[in-house]
């Protein structure tokens, strides 16, 4: 009787050691199994590689705005999708027909005197009021009419620029230094210089690159002792001289045009 019980005892014993690790093996195969893949999850750990975030159950772009502004101050999050908020601005080259003010696309006037002076409202946009001129007579001391504007008396040449650059070339030296000798010897209000790019690039880029080409110009007219230098202008690729899809064209577009009021 003592032999059976105590075979008994050790059968149970080796069953039990036995059964340890078919349940080790039983447990790391179910764990192993209810592991979720991407777009499935089940946290923020199996949607990080993707940059997203799990929501319920899914890896999904957003749960809340945090998630979108970290890619644009602009980005709202809407149906767990990152969206641009409405008239949103970061600056003036978020906003293609007016200016931003505070965070948000405004336009820039709505009256002529909301502008300064020698510009005028258009479309929200404060530009060059036209001189109407038809000859000499109407335009100021020491300035000609051209082409219906007064102007200098002598000329002011336009300053070109490499493909993707804003610095002034070598080779157009001289005439930003003949400018700003032809500018110091004429009588005018201000002097307002123009950046202009040609259609390679976003639009936003452009007026960028635009606005870089019109300040390098007119800091070196400052260096070079020209007054009364007023606003610069980058109107990007909206105002070719030349509309041909080639170089030949192309680099009649990227420059930089001086005016006076």
């Amino acid at each position: 009787m003592t032999m059976n019980r105590a075979s008994e005892h050790s059968a149970r014993s080796g069953l039990r050691l036995l059964a340890l690790p078919v349940l080790g093996l039983f447990l790391t195969l179910a764990s192993s199994g209810c592991s979720k893949s991407y777009p499935d999850c089940d946290g923020d750990k199996t949607c990080a590689s993707h940059n997203e975030v799990c929501v319920d159950g899914r890896c999904r772009q957003c749960r809340d705005d945090s998630q979108c502004s970290k890619l644009d101050a602009c980005m709202t999050c809407q149906a767990n999708e990152c969206v641009r908020k409405p008239n949103c601005c970061k600056g003036d080259y978020d906003c293609p027909n007016g200016r931003c003010n505070a965070g948000e696309c405004k336009a820039e006037c709505s009256l002529n005197s909301d502008c300064p002076d020698g510009k005028r409202c258009q479309s929200g946009r404060c530009v060059e009021a036209a001189t109407g001129c038809t000859d000499d007579s109407q335009c100021g001391n020491g300035l000609k009419c051209k082409n219906g504007e007064c102007t200098t008396a002598c000329e002011l040449s336009t300053v070109y620029f490499d493909f993707d650059e804003y610095a002034i070339r070598l080779d157009q030296e001289k005439q930003v230094k003949d400018n700003a000798a032809c500018l110091k010897a004429s009588s005018y209000g201000s002097v307002v210089v123009e950046g202009h790019t040609d259609e390679r690039g976003a639009d936003e880029y452009n007026l960028i690159l635009g606005e870089k080409r019109a300040k390098s110009v007119s800091g070196q007219y400052n260096v070079l002792g020209v007054k009364n230098l007023g606003r610069i202008l980058s109107f990007g690729e909206e105002k070719p001289t030349c509309t041909q899809e080639n170089e030949g064209c192309w680099k009649k577009n990227r420059r930089a045009e001086t005016k006076v009021n």
